[in-house]
């Protein structure tokens, strides 16, 4: 049996973000992995879906970027063009209709986890802690984006 914790205000925001991060983190990659999708492809395949006619390679990759390094999303656009997901035409990276599909099958198990994540957590809390955590982020001198 665990102890009783500190009451929420007495609790470190910083320890509870990094172990929601974690647990969010691990859960998606799993769910992914069942539909043969990474995490990294994942941004790929969804940023494509959002430009039909292909993006500048740059641009995808500074879209992504805030998500991890430059390399690991290169390495992802690699495997995605590698898995025939996606294809280079000069700087320009678009879909495939490989890539598409497997789009709608990471994108239903991201609409999954959506769910599952929200569960007994109203618009307004999730609105309340993304906006908390935001402001933290700030007030700390930190400096985040998420598209």
């Amino acid at each position: 049996m665990r102890p009783q914790m500190q009451p929420p205000l007495r609790q470190p925001i910083g320890f509870w973000a990094i172990r929601a991060g974690e647990a969010i983190r691990a859960r998606t990659r799993s769910r992914l992995a069942e539909v043969g999708v990474t995490q990294h492809e994942w941004w790929v395949l969804q940023q494509l879906s959002s430009h039909p006619a292909g993006i500048d390679e740059r641009t995808l990759v500074a879209t992504i970027g805030p998500n991890d390094t430059d390399e690991a999303i290169v390495e992802a656009i690699d495997a995605a063009v590698d898995k025939g997901w996606a294809t280079r035409r000069q700087a320009s990276v678009s879909a495939t209709s490989a890539g598409n599909e497997r789009f709608v099958a990471a994108a239903d198990a991201q609409n999954e986890l959506g769910v599952e994540r929200r569960q007994g957590i109203s618009d307004e809390e999730y609105e309340i802690a993304i906006t908390v955590l935001q402001r933290t982020i700030a007030n700390v001198g930190g400096d985040a984006w998420h598209w």
